[in-house]
């Protein structure tokens, strides 16, 4: 009776952390969206709704904690809860990082110019897009292979965000941006910055799925 109710607390807790997940994907999927269609009110609702992201952090720590002090977890058992004890503050920051997207996009003009080649700057939004959907996926399938691919497509992003900066810096700096497209550029070097940091975290989740799985810490931060 014992060993069942602890099998079902486990299995409690790692589907609390999908859906926090599955939320965060929400999130991130919707400011995108907001950013594309410069819908403020999409993006204060994003703001809002980051109230039930932090909640689901409150739950699962309660959760995790209460599972280490009281069943004394072993094996992989335990490195479950570690990783979602940790997962769940990745996925936090992702939340932070749409909010402050989001409230980038509220003070922006509309509709928001991009002063640089729009090819690129879409590939990095759909990257992380991307890196953020299977960073959950790996958690909830236990995908190592996939989890350990998470480091390359993070190299490709980091490029992209380089190049985009690098081309906006270039454009300022030519005078080639009207004056009401500099008052955007400012916000959107913040908002491809958040997007870089928000696939660090998709990383982070990808990197605690192989320890997870396999004990491997070799790149655990």
């Amino acid at each position: 009776m014992a060993r069942t109710r602890y099998v079902r607390k486990l299995k409690e807790l790692r589907q609390n952390v999908i859906d926090m997940g599955a939320l965060t994907v929400r999130s991130v999927e919707d400011v995108l969206t907001a950013f594309e269609l410069s819908d403020t009110a999409l993006a204060e609702r994003v703001i809002a709704n980051d109230d039930a992201i932090n909640n689901f952090d409150r739950k699962i720590e309660a959760q995790c904690m209460t599972l280490l002090a009281l069943e004394q977890p072993m094996a992989k058992d335990l490195r479950m809860i570690a990783t979602s004890l940790k997962m769940i503050t990745d996925l936090e920051r992702i939340g932070d990082f749409v909010v402050d997207i989001a409230e980038e996009i509220i003070t922006m003009a509309k509709p928001i110019r991009i002063p640089v080649s729009a090819s690129k700057f879409n590939e990095l939004v759909a990257d992380v897009k991307l890196m953020v959907v299977d960073s959950i996926e790996t958690y909830a399938s236990g995908n190592v292979q996939q989890a350990r691919s998470f480091e390359a497509r993070d190299d490709r992003i980091d490029f992209l965000f380089k190049s985009i900066v690098e081309n906006m810096v270039n454009a300022l700096a030519q005078s080639q941006c009207s004056t009401e497209t500099v008052a955007d550029v400012a916000s959107l070097l913040f908002i491809i910055r958040y997007l870089e940091r928000i696939a660090d975290h998709a990383v982070n989740i990808g990197n605690r799925v192989c320890y997870m799985e396999e004990g491997d810490r070799r790149f655990l931060k």
